[in-house]
């Protein structure tokens, strides 16, 4: 054989060989299953069986989301009670495996007694959550509901029944802090309450910002008349209100990513009794649980939570600058937003902003996850 035949079987068996070689990495990667997102779900979460309890049971339930924790903050009812709430939820439907942290008690700032204050000025707010008192309450969404005010420290029995399992001893801002160090990029903070434990992990540790894959929340309000909590007012949004400091610290934060499910998307659905006759078709401990204690309302946090796992339900969204006003006044706790073409000041940071979605496609993939047999979600093994 020439010289110059064997360079070129030389050459022709060293392509053939990075060939193989490629095609085999392609096929082994192909094989290789497709890693789940990492989600860190921060909630106030009022139970039984609430919008709160129900998007996290969303991410319990869902085979394709690593749920690293829940963190838990005061907001609907007082963080012990809400922890208490999640930890019975998570054990009806098979998840007690995710680990639970209890976080912020008191808002950075607002207060009971300044929402007092407010109220006394410019008119009663229709709920405020863990500081509601005794009364008849109308929710934003239209319900009459009887609250009765308790302390922070009081945690009644639970219509459910009470928890067997009990929350993590590390606090959840440490938690929020540690995952996102330990999976550099990799870590959604989703946001279904205030935003108190954020802002204080923002505060304890800026990199926190850096280190998230994103941030996903509910709350905020634009241009609807209902919705939030001062009647007609929509921008006055509960969990905005709440801890509006907490909002500036977080909104302000240059974050890769922000996506907002504000209240204007949220009135566009219905938890119906035909919904929960549908999940009931299951009879899993799950099912019978959402039968008896969910109740009609909009479905705030469960948009949020649907549209982070299937993007495509929904059909109308905006880029804007989106923050919130802390003048200690008429306009406190209300949404602030600006158009994306106009000049604004560098700490104002641009939110990809839901308005509108498929509302059957939402219904359905809402009542699949909570169909789904006990512990579906559970990592195989």
């Amino acid at each position: 054989m020439s010289n110059p035949q064997r360079h070129m079987t030389k050459r022709f068996f060293g392509f053939s060989l990075i060939l193989l070689s490629v095609v085999f990495i392609a096929s082994a990667a192909a094989q290789q299953p497709t890693a789940r997102p990492k989600v860190i779900v921060d909630q106030d979460a009022r139970g039984p069986a609430t919008t709160d309890i129900q998007s996290i049971l969303m991410f319990a339930q869902s085979p394709d989301i690593d749920l690293l924790g829940v963190t838990i903050v005061t907001g609907d009812q007082w963080l012990k009670e809400e922890m208490v709430h999640t930890l019975r939820a998570l054990e009806i439907a098979g998840r007690s495996d995710i680990p639970v942290y209890m976080g912020a008690e008191n808002p950075l700032v607002n207060s009971r007694e300044e929402s007092e204050f407010w109220e006394a000025q410019y008119g009663v707010l229709a709920t405020k959550g863990a500081w509601t008192p005794t009364r008849d309450v109308k929710l934003p969404d239209g319900r009459v509901v009887h609250r009765e005010y308790h302390a922070p420290d009081v945690v009644p029995d639970l219509p459910e029944g009470m928890p067997t399992t009990k929350a993590q001893p590390e606090h959840a801002v440490d938690f929020i802090i540690r995952m996102v160090h330990q999976y550099p990029g990799e870590v959604t903070l989703w946001a279904g309450g205030p935003l108190t434990n954020i802002a204080l992990a923002i505060r304890k540790d800026p990199e926190v910002v850096s280190l998230a894959k994103q941030l996903v929340l509910m709350g905020s309000g634009f241009n609807v008349g209902m919705g939030g909590i001062h009647r007609i007012n929509g921008r006055r949004e509960f969990n905005w209100w709440f801890d509006p400091e907490a909002v500036r610290i977080v909104m302000s934060a240059p974050w890769k990513k922000i996506t907002i499910t504000p209240v204007d998307i949220s009135v566009k659905t219905r938890l119906s009794d035909q919904i929960n006759n549908e999940i009931s078709k299951a009879d899993t401990p799950l099912a019978r649980y959402l039968k008896q204690y969910s109740r009609p309302s909009y479905m705030w946090d469960e948009i949020a939570a649907a549209a982070f796992m299937d993007p495509s339900i929904i059909t109308d969204q905006k880029e804007m600058y989106v923050n919130i006003d802390i003048d200690h006044g008429a306009s406190y706790g209300q949404t602030i937003f600006v158009e994306k073409d106009v000049k604004v000041p560098g700490w104002w940071k641009l939110a990809t902003v839901q308005f509108d979605l498929n509302v059957d496609k939402f219904y359905q993939q809402y009542i699949r996850l909570m169909s789904l047999p006990t512990g579906a979600g559970k990592p195989k093994q």
